[in-house]
């Protein structure tokens, strides 16, 4: 991701911009805000999702003996980060659509774009409308891999030290999707969804050309459920769906507590 230096000469102005960036794994999967029915066999839809404020481990959930984790890297709230998804789907009959997943994500500030990971998956349509208004039902599931780094080089003198927190997840994800589409350009979509990943982080401290690693966290299960909601406003085959989603998740580690997160988020898609 980024790799952060601390000279003696800026050390005050990049410690203030280290104190707000994060070092963590988020989760790049935003939720199904796209509404359900919309494809038919043959048509095509790309779009882009992001959502605000999930993330799956962090350095604080390696470094559990206190001052083990660098100043520049203890400040994290999970809405200091974007997940973003770039997805085309396909749809090789009525009742399935293909998909595949960039995984792309970015802490809000300092704002940089990084692409971590990917997934592949379908849509099952369970229940399908007639015409343009009506009720349709797909399931989602989809399998996701995801692999995150950042650095943390601190100097002093002619010492340095330089931290390396490395993550990687294997996951999937069940959203069932639910749109009642009200008219033509408006629609009205639920989405109860589960997660689980498998989660594995290390933690490396780089000094004096020796590599020492102090802590590890093998492979971890995370589960997670929650509920997105949205609207979709259709212009022509341009569709905005602007929508937020309620999760109870926990991050990796010993003993985390399970948070309830609020997480808003937007899709935009264009189908042909």
């Amino acid at each position: 991701m980024k790799s952060i230096a601390l000279s003696p000469a800026a050390g005050a102005v990049a410690m203030l911009a280290l104190l707000s960036a994060a070092c963590a794994l988020p989760v790049v999967s935003a939720n199904s805000f796209l509404p359900a029915g919309d494809l038919n066999r043959g048509d095509f839809r790309a779009s882009v999702s992001l959502e605000v404020g999930r993330v799956l481990s962090t350095p604080s959930d390696l470094d559990l003996t206190a001052g083990s984790t660098p100043v520049p890297a203890q400040k994290w709230v999970t809405d200091t980060w974007v997940a973003s998804d770039i997805s085309f789907d396909w749809a090789p009959s009525d009742r399935v659509l293909v998909e595949a997943q960039l995984k792309v994500t970015n802490p809000i500030d300092p704002f940089t774009i990084d692409g971590v990971g990917g997934a592949i998956g379908a849509r099952v349509r369970l229940l399908k409308r007639e015409g343009d208004r009506g009720l349709s039902i797909e399931l989602g599931p989809r399998f996701v891999g995801v692999r995150a780094e950042e650095e943390v080089t601190q100097t002093s003198g002619t010492r340095s030290q330089t931290d390396r927190w490395t993550y990687r997840a294997l996951g999937a994800e069940l959203p069932l999707v639910v749109t009642w589409r009200l008219r033509r350009e408006l629609a009205l979509t639920a989405s109860p969804f589960a997660r689980g990943y498998l989660i594995r982080a290390w933690h490396d401290v780089i000094a004096s050309n020796a590599t020492t690693q102090t802590s590890r966290l093998q492979w971890t299960p995370v589960i997670s459920g929650g509920l997105g909601l949205s609207v979709a406003i259709d212009f022509g085959a341009l569709e905005l769906s602007p929508g937020v989603a309620l999760e109870l998740a926990a991050r990796a580690g010993p003993n985390a507590p399970q948070q309830l997160l609020v997480e808003p988020g937007l899709a935009v898609g264009y189908r042909w």
